[in-house]
């Protein structure tokens, strides 16, 4: 099973890949047809707007198995992932605003759009009340 696809140009992409109770980050290639598997336990990739990082969801041990989900970033030179502010169980893709911050809701929360840094610093705020399914268009 494939989701959480982000592209990169009209022939690359990151996506989630489901297989065996494992996920996995995966590159893909449209030209070619193959993919490569980058990295297990991450889901619902979002590419950073200057390609550098990668955004996600990550299932994270001792969490309650109902609100598994913490935010994670990836830096995709190094490979490092770290996670964000947000502390609460997010179980969606999220979007970037610009290189530095993701915007995303939390429906199982309550019906606002968030933003965080990416970097891991400052905390979550809200962004817009009473939305959800962030779109970030400009």
């Amino acid at each position: 099973n494939f989701w959480g696809v982000t592209f990169i140009d009209d022939e690359h992409f990151y996506a989630t890949l489901g297989t065996d109770g494992q996920t996995y980050l995966i590159h893909g290639n449209v030209t070619t047809k193959k993919a490569t598997t980058l990295r297990t336990n991450l889901e619902c990739p979002s590419l950073s707007p200057d390609g550098t990082k990668i955004a996600f969801k990550k299932r994270v041990p001792g969490l309650p198995k109902d609100l598994p989900w913490r935010l994670y970033v990836l830096d995709l030179e190094t490979m490092r992932e770290h996670p964000v502010a947000e502390t609460r169980s997010l179980d969606e893709q999220v979007v970037w605003s610009d290189d530095n911050n993701l915007v995303y809701s939390l429906p199982d929360y309550d019906a606002h759009l968030y933003t965080v840094p990416a970097d891991g610093s400052g905390a979550p705020r809200v962004l817009a009340h009473d939305a959800l399914s962030p779109a970030w268009i400009g």
